[in-house]
């Protein structure tokens, strides 16, 4: 194996490390870091590299559809984890019955 493969790995685990610290830090920004938000970002961040370490390693073999399938399958399985997060990032918080100003009576 040529240096040069070693320091793509090592460029995969660098943005691994990046992309779960910018979630990280733009959900304590937004005040919501909570373990469930931590673990889906984590998760669709780890299948997010790992569609790109497969897609790398099959490139390197020339296996041409085992690069699509990873797509297909590693990068659909990214969207999932990755809306939920996104979806609970993004999400207002609701007005409570004691601060609604149109209380009935």
């Amino acid at each position: 194996m040529k240096i040069a493969n070693d320091f793509v790995w090592m460029f995969f685990g660098m943005l691994m490390l990046f992309i779960q610290f910018g979630i990280w830090q733009y959900s304590k920004s937004k005040a919501k870091n909570t373990i469930p938000i931590q673990l889906c970002g984590f998760l669709a961040n780890f299948l997010f590299i790992f569609t790109l370490a497969w897609a790398y390693a099959s490139l390197l073999e020339h296996e041409y559809q085992a690069v699509s399938m990873g797509f297909v399958f590693f990068g659909g399985a990214t969207l999932i984890p990755g809306i939920i997060t996104y979806r609970l990032l993004s999400r207002s918080e609701k007005k409570s019955k004691e601060n609604s100003a149109t209380t009935s009576v």
